[in-house]
């Protein structure tokens, strides 16, 4: 998820367009939208086990009553205290999900407990953490919820760290960062360790130090069949392939072990560009990767300004001291001045909440993105991209394009050595809207997009996932053996899934 700085943070102003397919041609402009939350979908049946209308009737049905007795944690119920709170995730727009419980495991156990009766009742599963899945993969009505976050806990010793599921990036961050230690993992401080790590893990260290997933050497699993399991390189092996970067399709991890790396200060620079440059800085930006060392990373972003026009703007990391001669060479592999250099000396955990757009602490908001992998960035492409971006803007939205490199240390593993697979490809390319755009506005502005980069795009980013997808786009060449072991896990598909097979 995008950090923002010269607007409030998390949240932008958003024209909404209402366009049918995926062409913009002749769109009109629409006035900004209320955002109202997404009408609740239909989740799996939750049968005779009590109402997810609101009603308590769930809380005195005797099947739940045993289900809290063989807990530690807490299991809350439509009806209950505290239900709507409990319920909400990071999005606003599934406000209106009533999932038929969320349990609060206080260990592999309840875990376990809790898919064993998921399944004598019928029931889906979801497992949440931070609560950020951009496609509300932790909410369904009638959906029974495995909440993790209650579960707390980072030790570190010898460059090893062993965390438990319920923390956010930023609770590791600065906990880490007290023994001088760090993990290579995103900029947006609430999300999850858990989700971020099942995905692959993507941020302004992976070019150092790779993704937060391939840190990973053992984590403890709970299957959906209730057996509580030991993964690692050899201990169920398979397991440990799929838990890096196979998304979350294969059970509820209790605990994580990672190697660490350390924790260092930083030199940040904010480079801002005319938006007619923007073909130039992409391409001169994917010149100076070719040559700049791994320590040093850049993205670029292009936001549309709602009036057929474009802004183009940059981050560069890399390690203190090093930020002048880095942004010399990053300008003169671009070959045009930026307007605006903004350089900035941090400590570690400075550099964390700068990149996080200043604060720990993002407000609720709602938000549609999706993305595309492009095996090069081509003149074409880059066309391509831009071309999206301004057809968007000139019937006033203002929606934006990241474009984050897959290069440096991500490629030091083969593109099968885990189930992430972008190994060998130029960027990951992620499209967002944010409120108050409507929701189905934004569907339609990056259906445009997909349609628009066909030709170059080979798939997605699981972390990014869109609902209705086939799970073949996230997976490429390793889709395959992922799903051949999701049936043997999962064969009932007890967990959730808004992707189809």
């Amino acid at each position: 998820m995008r950090p923002q700085f010269s607007r409030s943070v998390f949240l932008r102003g958003a024209l909404g367009i209402a366009v049918a397919g995926v062409g913009f041609a002749g769109a009109t402009r629409l006035p900004t939208s209320d955002a109202t939350p997404d009408t609740g979908s239909s989740g799996a049946n939750a049968g005779d086990l009590g109402s997810a209308s609101g009603s308590s009737s769930g809380s005195a049905d005797p099947k739940w009553r045993e289900l809290k007795g063989k807990l530690r944690g807490r299991v809350v119920l439509p009806g209950d205290y505290g239900y709507p709170g409990v319920k909400e995730v990071f999005n606003t727009r599934f406000d209106n999900e009533m999932p038929a419980a969320i349990v609060q495991i206080a260990d592999a156990q309840d875990a376990a407990a809790t898919f064993e009766f998921a399944a004598a009742n019928n029931l889906q599963v979801a497992a949440r953490a931070g609560g950020h899945s951009y496609a509300g993969m932790s909410t369904a009505t009638g959906t029974l919820v495995i909440d993790v976050r209650r579960m707390q806990g980072i030790r570190a010793e010898g460059g090893t760290a062993v965390i438990a599921p319920g923390h956010t990036l930023y609770d590791i961050y600065r906990e880490l960062d007290r023994g001088g230690l760090s993990l290579p993992s995103g900029m947006c401080p609430g999300v999850g360790i858990a989700g971020l790590t099942l995905g692959g893990g993507l941020g302004n260290e992976s070019r150092a130090h790779g993704l937060t997933g391939d840190r990973l050497t053992a984590a403890t699993m709970v299957l959906p069949d209730g057996t509580i399991t030991e993964v690692s390189a050899t201990t169920r092996p398979d397991l440990f392939w799929a838990v890096r970067g196979g998304g979350p399709h294969f059970g509820v991890v209790t605990s994580f072990t990672f190697e660490t790396i350390p924790a260092t200060p930083k030199d940040v620079v904010r480079l801002t560009f005319q938006g007619e440059e923007a073909a130039t800085v992409i391409a001169g930006w994917q010149q100076w990767l070719r040559s700049a060392p791994r320590e040093q990373w850049a993205d670029v972003s292009i936001d549309a300004d709602g009036e057929g026009g474009m802004h183009c703007w940059m981050q560069l990391v890399c390690p203190a001291g090093a930020g002048e001669t880095a942004t010399a060479e990053l300008v003169d592999a671009i070959g045009v001045a930026p307007g605006i250099v903004e350089p900035r000396s941090l400590s570690h955990m400075d550099a964390v909440l700068y990149l996080a757009g200043g604060t720990a602490d993002q407000p609720r908001a709602a938000f549609t993105n999706g993305s595309d992998i492009v095996a090069d960035l081509t003149p074409d492409t880059i066309g391509r991209i831009l071309e999206a971006v301004a057809r968007y803007s000139s019937v006033g939205g203002t929606g934006w394009v990241q474009i984050n490199a897959l290069d440096g240390a991500i490629r030091d593993l083969a593109p099968d050595a885990t189930a992430f697979p972008w190994r060998s490809h130029a960027a990951l390319v992620e499209w967002g809207a944010y409120e108050p755009i409507p929701h189905e506005s934004a569907l339609a502005w990056i259906a445009d997009a997909h349609a628009t980069l066909t030709p170059d795009s080979v798939g997605a980013y699981i972390n990014y996932l869109e609902p209705g997808d086939p799970l073949s786009r996230y997976y490429g060449a390793n889709y395959p053996r992922l799903a051949t072991l999701r049936s043997l896990v999962d064969p009932d598909n007890r967990i959730r899934s808004v992707l189809t097979a």
